[in-house]
Protein backbone atom coordinates (compact mmCIF):
# COMPACT_ATOMS: atom_id res chain seq x y z
CA UNK A 1 0.00 0.00 0.00
CA UNK A 2 1.03 3.75 0.02
CA UNK A 3 3.17 5.36 2.49
CA UNK A 4 1.40 7.20 5.29
CA UNK A 5 2.48 11.30 4.90
CA UNK A 6 3.50 11.73 8.58
CA UNK A 7 2.89 14.40 10.98
CA UNK A 8 6.06 16.19 12.05
CA UNK A 9 6.91 19.44 13.84
CA UNK A 10 9.13 21.82 11.41
CA UNK A 11 13.30 21.49 11.99
CA UNK A 12 14.75 23.92 14.14
CA UNK A 13 17.77 25.80 12.40
CA UNK A 14 20.64 24.16 13.12
CA UNK A 15 23.30 25.67 14.83
CA UNK A 16 20.56 28.15 16.57
CA UNK A 17 20.43 29.14 20.15
CA UNK A 18 17.62 30.98 21.54
CA UNK A 19 18.62 33.92 24.16
CA UNK A 20 16.43 35.61 26.59
CA UNK A 21 15.69 39.57 25.67
CA UNK A 22 18.24 41.51 27.35
CA UNK A 23 16.83 44.53 29.69
CA UNK A 24 18.94 47.62 28.42
CA UNK A 25 18.26 46.24 24.53
CA UNK A 26 14.37 46.62 25.10
CA UNK A 27 14.87 50.02 26.59
CA UNK A 28 17.25 51.25 23.76
CA UNK A 29 14.78 50.18 21.46
CA UNK A 30 12.17 51.82 23.43
CA UNK A 31 13.47 55.33 23.32
CA UNK A 32 14.43 55.08 19.36
CA UNK A 33 11.92 55.79 16.82
CA UNK A 34 11.38 52.43 15.64
CA UNK A 35 9.89 53.38 12.12
CA UNK A 36 12.40 55.93 11.35
CA UNK A 37 15.99 54.66 12.31
CA UNK A 38 15.29 50.76 11.19
CA UNK A 39 13.93 49.53 7.73
CA UNK A 40 11.24 47.76 9.17
CA UNK A 41 9.39 46.90 12.93
CA UNK A 42 11.66 45.81 15.37
CA UNK A 43 9.66 44.15 18.64
CA UNK A 44 11.50 44.97 21.45
CA UNK A 45 10.83 42.06 23.12
CA UNK A 46 11.17 39.50 20.47
CA UNK A 47 13.93 36.83 21.42
CA UNK A 48 17.46 37.30 20.09
CA UNK A 49 19.25 34.42 18.12
CA UNK A 50 23.06 33.87 18.06
CA UNK A 51 24.81 31.45 15.58
CA UNK A 52 27.18 28.60 17.26
CA UNK A 53 30.09 29.31 15.39
CA UNK A 54 31.06 25.33 15.49
CA UNK A 55 28.39 24.52 13.47
CA UNK A 56 29.30 24.61 9.53
CA UNK A 57 26.17 25.73 7.06
CA UNK A 58 27.89 26.33 3.48
CA UNK A 59 28.45 22.84 2.62
CA UNK A 60 25.77 20.19 2.68
CA UNK A 61 26.90 17.19 3.96
CA UNK A 62 28.21 14.28 0.83
CA UNK A 63 25.97 11.37 2.37
CA UNK A 64 22.54 13.76 2.17
CA UNK A 65 23.52 15.56 -0.98
CA UNK A 66 23.68 12.49 -2.83
CA UNK A 67 20.55 11.10 -1.49
CA UNK A 68 19.02 14.15 -2.21
CA UNK A 69 19.78 14.28 -5.54
CA UNK A 70 18.75 10.54 -5.51
CA UNK A 71 15.12 11.47 -4.49
CA UNK A 72 15.18 14.71 -6.82
CA UNK A 73 15.58 12.66 -9.78
CA UNK A 74 12.87 9.88 -8.74
CA UNK A 75 10.66 12.93 -7.87
CA UNK A 76 11.29 14.94 -11.55
CA UNK A 77 8.73 13.34 -14.11
CA UNK A 78 5.96 14.06 -11.19
CA UNK A 79 5.50 17.16 -12.73
CA UNK A 80 5.08 16.39 -16.47
CA UNK A 81 2.81 13.39 -15.21
CA UNK A 82 0.73 15.61 -13.63
CA UNK A 83 0.32 17.62 -16.87
CA UNK A 84 -0.04 14.43 -18.23
CA UNK A 85 -3.23 13.70 -15.86
CA UNK A 86 -4.97 17.36 -16.44
CA UNK A 87 -5.21 16.23 -20.21
CA UNK A 88 -6.43 12.66 -19.91
CA UNK A 89 -9.10 13.99 -17.28
CA UNK A 90 -9.88 17.30 -18.18
CA UNK A 91 -9.31 18.08 -14.69
CA UNK A 92 -7.27 21.04 -12.92
CA UNK A 93 -3.90 19.70 -10.90
CA UNK A 94 -4.80 19.99 -7.10
CA UNK A 95 -1.60 22.93 -6.23
CA UNK A 96 -2.17 24.57 -2.46
CA UNK A 97 -2.83 28.15 -2.80
CA UNK A 98 -0.61 30.67 -1.04
CA UNK A 99 -1.97 33.77 -2.10
CA UNK A 100 -5.23 35.09 0.41
CA UNK A 101 -8.45 35.70 -1.65
CA UNK A 102 -9.05 40.07 -2.01
CA UNK A 103 -12.38 39.99 -0.36
CA UNK A 104 -14.06 38.63 2.30
CA UNK A 105 -15.74 35.28 1.88
CA UNK A 106 -17.66 35.39 4.59
CA UNK A 107 -19.09 31.92 6.61
CA UNK A 108 -19.11 28.74 3.94
CA UNK A 109 -21.88 26.00 4.97
CA UNK A 110 -21.12 23.10 6.35
CA UNK A 111 -22.13 19.96 4.15
CA UNK A 112 -24.44 17.83 5.87
CA UNK A 113 -23.22 15.04 7.41
CA UNK A 114 -23.62 11.46 5.84
CA UNK A 115 -25.67 9.01 7.74
CA UNK A 116 -24.98 5.66 8.76
CA UNK A 117 -27.25 2.58 7.31
CA UNK A 118 -29.07 2.67 10.78
CA UNK A 119 -28.15 5.11 14.06
CA UNK A 120 -30.54 5.09 17.53
CA UNK A 121 -29.91 7.01 20.07
CA UNK A 122 -26.52 8.99 19.72
CA UNK A 123 -25.79 9.22 16.43
CA UNK A 124 -22.17 8.78 14.65
CA UNK A 125 -20.19 12.35 14.97
CA UNK A 126 -23.06 14.26 15.82
CA UNK A 127 -23.84 17.89 17.71
CA UNK A 128 -26.01 18.48 20.63
CA UNK A 129 -26.24 17.27 24.14
CA UNK A 130 -25.24 13.67 25.32
CA UNK A 131 -27.87 11.66 27.57
CA UNK A 132 -27.59 11.21 31.09
CA UNK A 133 -27.05 7.49 30.54
CA UNK A 134 -27.33 4.53 32.74
CA UNK A 135 -25.05 3.62 35.79
CA UNK A 136 -24.17 0.17 36.50
CA UNK A 137 -23.07 -1.33 39.74
CA UNK A 138 -19.53 -1.05 38.92
CA UNK A 139 -20.25 2.92 38.79
CA UNK A 140 -19.32 2.79 35.05
CA UNK A 141 -22.14 5.00 33.02
CA UNK A 142 -23.04 3.86 29.97
CA UNK A 143 -25.08 5.53 27.14
CA UNK A 144 -25.94 2.50 24.64
CA UNK A 145 -26.57 3.47 21.17
CA UNK A 146 -26.45 1.34 18.16
CA UNK A 147 -25.42 1.43 14.15
CA UNK A 148 -25.44 -0.13 11.21
CA UNK A 149 -22.72 0.56 8.61
CA UNK A 150 -20.24 -1.11 6.04
CA UNK A 151 -19.02 -1.54 2.63
CA UNK A 152 -20.45 -3.10 -0.53
CA UNK A 153 -17.63 -3.32 -3.57
CA UNK A 154 -19.11 -4.53 -7.37
CA UNK A 155 -16.51 -4.99 -10.25
CA UNK A 156 -15.91 -6.65 -13.61
CA UNK A 157 -11.82 -7.60 -13.73
CA UNK A 158 -9.96 -9.44 -16.26
CA UNK A 159 -6.52 -10.96 -14.83
CA UNK A 160 -4.20 -12.89 -17.15
CA UNK A 161 -0.64 -13.41 -15.15
CA UNK A 162 0.63 -16.24 -17.34
CA UNK A 163 0.90 -18.39 -14.55
CA UNK A 164 -2.23 -20.23 -15.22
CA UNK A 165 -4.22 -17.73 -13.84
CA UNK A 166 -6.55 -16.17 -16.38
CA UNK A 167 -9.78 -15.18 -15.22
CA UNK A 168 -12.77 -12.90 -16.16
CA UNK A 169 -15.75 -12.69 -13.68
CA UNK A 170 -17.78 -9.91 -12.53
CA UNK A 171 -17.16 -9.75 -8.33
CA UNK A 172 -19.27 -8.78 -5.96
CA UNK A 173 -18.75 -8.04 -2.16
CA UNK A 174 -20.37 -7.18 1.47
CA UNK A 175 -18.77 -5.84 4.80
CA UNK A 176 -21.51 -5.10 6.70
CA UNK A 177 -21.40 -4.13 10.23
CA UNK A 178 -23.77 -3.65 13.65
CA UNK A 179 -21.62 -1.87 16.52
CA UNK A 180 -23.33 -1.59 19.99
CA UNK A 181 -21.94 1.49 22.05
CA UNK A 182 -21.88 1.26 25.80
CA UNK A 183 -19.62 4.19 26.33
CA UNK A 184 -16.48 5.92 24.78
CA UNK A 185 -14.27 2.96 25.60
CA UNK A 186 -16.51 -0.16 25.49
CA UNK A 187 -18.53 -1.49 22.21
CA UNK A 188 -19.61 -4.47 20.98
CA UNK A 189 -18.81 -5.24 17.23
CA UNK A 190 -20.57 -7.67 14.77
CA UNK A 191 -19.90 -8.31 11.26
CA UNK A 192 -20.65 -10.48 8.27
CA UNK A 193 -19.57 -10.96 4.84
CA UNK A 194 -22.22 -12.31 3.21
CA UNK A 195 -21.17 -12.37 -0.43
CA UNK A 196 -18.16 -14.35 0.07
CA UNK A 197 -17.03 -17.11 2.29
CA UNK A 198 -13.45 -18.79 3.20
CA UNK A 199 -12.41 -21.56 1.60
CA UNK A 200 -9.41 -24.07 2.41
CA UNK A 201 -7.01 -21.59 1.07
CA UNK A 202 -8.74 -18.84 -0.66
CA UNK A 203 -12.27 -16.94 -0.29
CA UNK A 204 -15.19 -17.87 -2.82
CA UNK A 205 -16.90 -14.69 -4.11
CA UNK A 206 -20.59 -14.35 -5.39
CA UNK A 207 -19.60 -13.81 -9.00
CA UNK A 208 -20.11 -14.63 -12.20
CA UNK A 209 -17.19 -16.20 -14.65
CA UNK A 210 -17.02 -15.16 -18.41
CA UNK A 211 -14.81 -17.25 -18.99
CA UNK A 212 -17.14 -20.93 -18.40
CA UNK A 213 -20.16 -18.86 -18.31
CA UNK A 214 -21.04 -19.78 -14.30
CA UNK A 215 -22.61 -18.38 -11.35
CA UNK A 216 -20.26 -18.61 -8.58
CA UNK A 217 -22.52 -18.77 -4.92
CA UNK A 218 -20.62 -17.05 -2.00
CA UNK A 219 -23.94 -16.32 0.05
CA UNK A 220 -23.29 -17.11 3.43
CA UNK A 221 -24.68 -15.91 7.47
CA UNK A 222 -21.16 -16.86 8.85
CA UNK A 223 -20.33 -14.92 11.43
CA UNK A 224 -16.54 -12.53 10.32
CA UNK A 225 -16.76 -10.63 13.30
CA UNK A 226 -17.60 -10.97 16.67
CA UNK A 227 -15.63 -8.96 19.73
CA UNK A 228 -16.37 -7.14 22.90
CA UNK A 229 -13.88 -4.39 23.52
CA UNK A 230 -13.63 -1.83 26.58
CA UNK A 231 -11.19 -0.55 29.69
CA UNK A 232 -10.81 -2.12 32.62
CA UNK A 233 -10.66 1.45 34.71
CA UNK A 234 -13.59 2.71 32.94
CA UNK A 235 -15.75 -0.36 33.48
CA UNK A 236 -14.71 -0.02 37.30
CA UNK A 237 -14.29 3.46 37.73
CA UNK A 238 -15.02 2.69 41.98
CA UNK A 239 -12.29 1.08 42.42
CA UNK A 240 -10.18 4.13 41.56
CA UNK A 241 -12.86 7.65 42.17
CA UNK A 242 -9.32 9.57 42.36
CA UNK A 243 -8.01 7.96 38.90
CA UNK A 244 -4.35 7.73 40.50
CA UNK A 245 -3.81 4.45 40.27
CA UNK A 246 -3.28 2.32 36.67
CA UNK A 247 -6.18 0.52 36.19
CA UNK A 248 -6.82 1.91 32.67
CA UNK A 249 -6.10 -1.29 30.67
CA UNK A 250 -7.80 -2.29 27.62
CA UNK A 251 -8.59 -5.21 26.78
CA UNK A 252 -10.99 -7.63 23.78
CA UNK A 253 -12.02 -10.69 23.70
CA UNK A 254 -13.76 -12.34 20.57
CA UNK A 255 -13.38 -12.55 17.16
CA UNK A 256 -11.24 -9.55 15.04
CA UNK A 257 -9.07 -8.35 12.60
CA UNK A 258 -5.29 -8.26 13.42
CA UNK A 259 -2.50 -6.81 11.70
CA UNK A 260 1.12 -5.55 12.94
CA UNK A 261 4.49 -4.23 11.33
CA UNK A 262 2.10 -2.76 8.81
CA UNK A 263 1.01 -6.41 7.90
CA UNK A 264 3.97 -7.59 7.14
CA UNK A 265 4.02 -9.67 10.20
CA UNK A 266 0.46 -10.56 10.68
CA UNK A 267 -2.12 -9.75 8.74
CA UNK A 268 -5.23 -11.96 9.36
CA UNK A 269 -9.05 -10.80 9.55
CA UNK A 270 -10.75 -13.65 11.18
CA UNK A 271 -8.66 -14.92 14.50
CA UNK A 272 -10.52 -16.07 18.01
CA UNK A 273 -8.19 -13.83 20.75
CA UNK A 274 -7.83 -12.23 23.78
CA UNK A 275 -5.78 -8.84 23.70
CA UNK A 276 -4.91 -7.16 27.09
CA UNK A 277 -3.27 -3.45 26.63
CA UNK A 278 -1.35 -1.16 28.38
CA UNK A 279 -0.98 2.09 27.30
CA UNK A 280 0.45 5.25 28.40
CA UNK A 281 3.60 4.31 29.83
CA UNK A 282 6.37 6.99 29.73
CA UNK A 283 9.33 8.18 31.22
CA UNK A 284 13.00 8.98 30.30
CA UNK A 285 13.35 9.92 26.79
CA UNK A 286 9.63 7.69 25.94
CA UNK A 287 7.10 9.85 25.07
CA UNK A 288 4.62 7.01 24.90
CA UNK A 289 4.57 3.14 24.54
CA UNK A 290 1.73 0.94 24.15
CA UNK A 291 2.10 -3.10 25.03
CA UNK A 292 -0.20 -5.31 23.84
CA UNK A 293 -0.38 -8.86 24.89
CA UNK A 294 -2.05 -11.55 22.62
CA UNK A 295 -3.30 -14.97 22.68
CA UNK A 296 -5.13 -16.82 19.71
CA UNK A 297 -6.84 -19.97 20.15
CA UNK A 298 -7.28 -22.50 17.08
CA UNK A 299 -8.12 -21.83 13.57
CA UNK A 300 -5.19 -19.70 12.16
CA UNK A 301 -4.69 -19.23 9.00
CA UNK A 302 -0.76 -19.75 8.69
CA UNK A 303 1.47 -18.25 6.09
CA UNK A 304 0.51 -20.27 3.05
CA UNK A 305 -2.87 -19.04 3.28
CA UNK A 306 -3.88 -22.10 4.68
CA UNK A 307 -6.24 -22.24 7.51
CA UNK A 308 -4.95 -24.44 10.87
CA UNK A 309 -6.84 -25.73 13.29
CA UNK A 310 -4.51 -26.90 15.80
CA UNK A 311 -2.67 -24.03 16.17
CA UNK A 312 -2.13 -21.33 18.90
CA UNK A 313 -0.26 -18.35 18.95
CA UNK A 314 1.20 -16.10 21.72
CA UNK A 315 2.53 -13.04 20.78
CA UNK A 316 3.97 -9.62 22.80
CA UNK A 317 3.12 -6.47 20.39
CA UNK A 318 4.80 -2.99 21.18
CA UNK A 319 4.66 0.50 19.80
CA UNK A 320 7.16 3.31 21.34
CA UNK A 321 6.57 6.78 20.83
CA UNK A 322 10.33 8.98 21.07
CA UNK A 323 11.12 12.39 19.91
CA UNK A 324 12.17 11.72 16.38
CA UNK A 325 10.84 8.19 15.75
CA UNK A 326 7.84 6.01 16.34
CA UNK A 327 9.47 2.19 17.02
CA UNK A 328 7.36 -0.81 17.00
CA UNK A 329 9.17 -3.96 18.57
CA UNK A 330 6.96 -6.75 18.04
CA UNK A 331 7.20 -10.94 18.92
CA UNK A 332 5.13 -13.85 17.77
CA UNK A 333 5.02 -17.48 18.25
CA UNK A 334 2.47 -20.02 16.81
CA UNK A 335 2.95 -23.92 17.98
CA UNK A 336 0.83 -26.11 16.21
CA UNK A 337 0.59 -30.18 16.48
CA UNK A 338 0.22 -30.70 13.12
CA UNK A 339 3.34 -31.16 11.65
CA UNK A 340 2.25 -30.57 7.97
CA UNK A 341 2.55 -26.44 9.25
CA UNK A 342 4.85 -26.85 12.30
CA UNK A 343 5.76 -24.17 14.85
CA UNK A 344 7.41 -21.40 14.35
CA UNK A 345 8.41 -17.92 15.88
CA UNK A 346 8.69 -14.49 14.17
CA UNK A 347 9.84 -10.64 15.14
CA UNK A 348 9.89 -7.69 13.44
CA UNK A 349 11.16 -4.12 14.41
CA UNK A 350 10.36 -1.42 12.68
CA UNK A 351 11.12 2.81 12.57
CA UNK A 352 9.11 5.23 11.40
CA UNK A 353 9.88 9.13 11.20
CA UNK A 354 10.38 12.09 9.24
CA UNK A 355 13.76 12.82 7.93
CA UNK A 356 14.46 16.29 7.46
CA UNK A 357 16.92 17.13 4.91
CA UNK A 358 18.53 20.23 3.35
CA UNK A 359 15.49 20.64 0.57
CA UNK A 360 13.47 18.15 1.51
CA UNK A 361 11.08 16.27 4.14
CA UNK A 362 11.14 12.57 3.67
CA UNK A 363 8.12 9.92 5.33
CA UNK A 364 10.17 6.95 5.98
CA UNK A 365 9.66 3.26 7.72
CA UNK A 366 12.25 1.05 7.72
CA UNK A 367 11.59 -2.79 9.42
CA UNK A 368 13.98 -5.80 10.22
CA UNK A 369 12.14 -9.02 10.52
CA UNK A 370 12.68 -12.30 11.00
CA UNK A 371 11.40 -16.13 11.42
CA UNK A 372 12.70 -19.26 12.80
CA UNK A 373 11.22 -22.84 12.62
CA UNK A 374 11.30 -24.60 16.02
CA UNK A 375 11.43 -28.06 14.25
CA UNK A 376 12.17 -28.33 10.17
CA UNK A 377 11.09 -25.93 7.75
CA UNK A 378 7.70 -26.06 6.02
CA UNK A 379 5.49 -23.68 3.82
CA UNK A 380 4.19 -22.48 6.85
CA UNK A 381 7.33 -22.61 9.27
CA UNK A 382 10.28 -21.19 6.98
CA UNK A 383 13.62 -19.73 8.29
CA UNK A 384 14.42 -16.18 7.04
CA UNK A 385 15.04 -12.28 7.11
CA UNK A 386 12.74 -9.77 5.56
CA UNK A 387 14.34 -6.16 5.35
CA UNK A 388 11.94 -3.31 3.85
CA UNK A 389 12.15 -0.09 3.67
CA UNK A 390 9.54 2.61 2.65
CA UNK A 391 10.65 6.67 1.54
CA UNK A 392 8.40 9.39 0.10
CA UNK A 393 8.21 13.11 -0.17
CA UNK A 394 5.60 15.64 -1.63
CA UNK A 395 7.67 17.93 -4.39
CA UNK A 396 7.94 21.36 -3.78
CA UNK A 397 4.47 23.46 -4.75
CA UNK A 398 2.32 20.53 -4.81
CA UNK A 399 0.51 18.23 -3.01
CA UNK A 400 1.30 15.38 -4.64
CA UNK A 401 3.31 12.14 -3.29
CA UNK A 402 6.39 10.57 -4.61
CA UNK A 403 7.58 6.71 -3.04
CA UNK A 404 9.85 4.50 -3.04
CA UNK A 405 9.82 1.41 -1.39
CA UNK A 406 12.52 -1.44 -1.60
CA UNK A 407 12.71 -5.11 0.51
CA UNK A 408 15.23 -8.04 0.22
CA UNK A 409 14.48 -11.33 1.62
CA UNK A 410 16.75 -13.80 2.61
CA UNK A 411 15.83 -17.17 2.54
CA UNK A 412 11.85 -18.06 3.73
CA UNK A 413 10.81 -15.61 5.48
CA UNK A 414 7.20 -16.93 7.09
CA UNK A 415 4.49 -14.84 8.82
CA UNK A 416 3.19 -16.70 12.28
CA UNK A 417 -0.35 -15.63 10.24
CA UNK A 418 -1.81 -14.65 7.18
CA UNK A 419 -5.40 -14.34 5.85
CA UNK A 420 -6.78 -16.20 2.85
CA UNK A 421 -7.15 -12.55 0.98
CA UNK A 422 -3.63 -11.33 2.27
CA UNK A 423 -1.29 -13.04 0.06
CA UNK A 424 2.16 -12.72 1.02
CA UNK A 425 3.90 -10.69 3.29
CA UNK A 426 5.06 -8.20 0.81
CA UNK A 427 1.57 -6.60 -0.05
CA UNK A 428 2.83 -3.13 1.02
CA UNK A 429 5.79 -2.44 -1.67
CA UNK A 430 2.99 -0.94 -4.08
CA UNK A 431 -0.30 -1.34 -5.95
CA UNK A 432 1.49 -3.79 -8.15
CA UNK A 433 2.07 -6.29 -5.45
CA UNK A 434 -0.86 -6.02 -3.37
CA UNK A 435 -3.98 -7.87 -3.90
CA UNK A 436 -7.13 -6.24 -4.80
CA UNK A 437 -9.67 -7.87 -2.07
CA UNK A 438 -12.36 -8.90 -4.53
CA UNK A 439 -12.59 -11.77 -6.25
CA UNK A 440 -9.82 -13.83 -8.22
CA UNK A 441 -8.04 -10.68 -9.55
CA UNK A 442 -4.52 -11.00 -7.82
CA UNK A 443 -0.86 -8.95 -7.68
CA UNK A 444 0.66 -8.51 -10.90
CA UNK A 445 4.18 -9.16 -8.83
CA UNK A 446 4.71 -11.88 -6.96
CA UNK A 447 4.08 -10.70 -2.89
CA UNK A 448 5.81 -13.84 -1.50
CA UNK A 449 9.27 -13.12 0.60
CA UNK A 450 11.32 -16.17 -0.02
CA UNK A 451 15.07 -14.91 -1.75
CA UNK A 452 14.14 -12.35 -3.82
CA UNK A 453 14.49 -8.55 -3.96
CA UNK A 454 12.49 -5.72 -5.46
CA UNK A 455 11.40 -2.25 -5.76
CA UNK A 456 8.20 -0.13 -6.79
CA UNK A 457 8.42 3.75 -7.85
CA UNK A 458 5.09 5.33 -7.63
CA UNK A 459 3.80 8.58 -8.63
CA UNK A 460 0.41 10.13 -6.66
CA UNK A 461 -1.01 12.74 -7.98
CA UNK A 462 -4.24 14.43 -7.17
CA UNK A 463 -6.80 16.32 -9.07
CA UNK A 464 -9.60 18.52 -8.71
CA UNK A 465 -9.42 19.57 -4.77
CA UNK A 466 -8.54 16.05 -4.19
CA UNK A 467 -11.43 14.39 -5.48
CA UNK A 468 -9.46 12.78 -8.13
CA UNK A 469 -6.26 11.01 -8.19
CA UNK A 470 -4.27 8.70 -10.18
CA UNK A 471 -1.12 6.43 -9.45
CA UNK A 472 1.61 5.60 -11.48
CA UNK A 473 3.44 2.78 -10.38
CA UNK A 474 7.02 0.81 -11.93
CA UNK A 475 8.00 -2.47 -10.01
CA UNK A 476 10.06 -4.95 -10.47
CA UNK A 477 11.70 -7.98 -7.91
CA UNK A 478 14.69 -10.49 -8.96
CA UNK A 479 15.40 -13.73 -7.56
CA UNK A 480 18.55 -14.12 -6.09
CA UNK A 481 19.08 -17.92 -5.39
CA UNK A 482 18.24 -21.13 -7.18
CA UNK A 483 16.27 -20.09 -10.45
CA UNK A 484 17.42 -17.04 -12.79
CA UNK A 485 13.70 -15.22 -12.56
CA UNK A 486 12.80 -12.00 -12.67
CA UNK A 487 9.90 -9.86 -13.12
CA UNK A 488 8.66 -6.02 -14.06
CA UNK A 489 5.59 -4.72 -14.01
CA UNK A 490 3.99 -1.30 -14.14
CA UNK A 491 0.27 0.18 -13.23
CA UNK A 492 -2.13 3.52 -13.07
CA UNK A 493 -4.76 3.28 -10.75
CA UNK A 494 -7.71 6.42 -10.93
CA UNK A 495 -9.98 6.81 -8.23
CA UNK A 496 -12.98 9.40 -7.95
CA UNK A 497 -15.16 10.24 -5.37
CA UNK A 498 -18.54 10.44 -6.84
CA UNK A 499 -21.15 11.80 -4.15
CA UNK A 500 -20.38 11.14 -0.52
CA UNK A 501 -20.76 7.52 -0.57
CA UNK A 502 -19.30 6.48 -3.92
CA UNK A 503 -16.03 5.89 -5.05
CA UNK A 504 -14.91 4.53 -8.60
CA UNK A 505 -11.31 2.75 -9.43
CA UNK A 506 -10.16 2.10 -12.81
CA UNK A 507 -7.04 -0.43 -12.35
CA UNK A 508 -4.79 -1.57 -15.04
CA UNK A 509 -1.60 -3.02 -15.52
CA UNK A 510 1.13 -5.01 -17.58
CA UNK A 511 3.64 -7.08 -16.92
CA UNK A 512 6.68 -8.93 -17.90
CA UNK A 513 8.49 -12.11 -16.37
CA UNK A 514 11.42 -14.43 -17.71
CA UNK A 515 11.08 -16.60 -19.72
CA UNK A 516 6.92 -16.28 -20.06
CA UNK A 517 5.04 -14.29 -22.35
CA UNK A 518 3.39 -11.09 -21.20
CA UNK A 519 0.48 -10.40 -18.75
CA UNK A 520 -2.43 -8.26 -18.18
CA UNK A 521 -4.81 -7.21 -15.96
CA UNK A 522 -7.80 -4.45 -15.80
CA UNK A 523 -10.24 -4.34 -13.52
CA UNK A 524 -13.17 -1.43 -12.92
CA UNK A 525 -14.58 -0.98 -9.21
CA UNK A 526 -17.99 0.50 -7.78
CA UNK A 527 -17.56 0.88 -3.83
CA UNK A 528 -20.19 2.61 -1.74
CA UNK A 529 -19.62 3.49 1.86
CA UNK A 530 -23.21 3.58 3.98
Amino acid sequence: MLPVQLAAQPPEAPGVVTLPPSPEYAEELEKADQYDEFDEFIDPYADRVEYDPSVVHDHDPLPWKLGEMFMDALASPAEPMAHLGEWLLCAEHFAPESPLEDHAIGLQPIPNRPNLLIETNEKFLDIGFLNQGIVIPTGAVWRPSFWVFGTYRTGIDYFNNRTGTNVTEWANRLDLFGQLNLSGTERILVGLRSLDKELTASRLFTSYEFHDGQWLDGLNANIQTLFFEGDFGENFPNLDPYDVHRYDIGFSVGRQPMSFQQGLLINEDMVDAVTVTRNTVYGGKILNMRITGVYVEGDINRNNNVRDPDARLYGIFTETDTKFSTINADVATVYSSNQQFGSNTAFGISAIQRLHGFHNTYNTSFHVLGSFPHEGATAASGQGELLFSQVSLTPHHSNDLVYFNAFLAIDQFTSPARGTLAGGPLGQVGILYAASGLGQYGAALSNQATNAAGASLGYQLFYDKSRQQLIFELGGRKNTQGTNNGAIAGGIRYQKAIGQHWIMLLDSFVSKQESRGVGSGARIEFLAKF
